[in-house]
């Protein structure tokens, strides 16, 4: 699972990889998830930079 649907792909290996962080999140003290979610943000934003040049 890639931390959505079981069987989600974006179809872009690079996003698929950054989703991975939510794998177990719901099993994780809710003090982490904010940087969790940071992170996320920050690999797919990386991912959005890198599709435009």
């Amino acid at each position: 699972m890639t931390g959505t649907e079981p069987g989600w792909t974006s179809g872009d290996d690079a996003v698929d990889e950054a989703m991975t962080v939510l794998d177990g999140l719901e099993d994780r003290p809710v003090r982490e998830h904010v940087a969790v979610f940071d992170a996320l943000h920050g690999a797919l934003s990386d991912r959005l930079a890198d599709g435009r040049g």
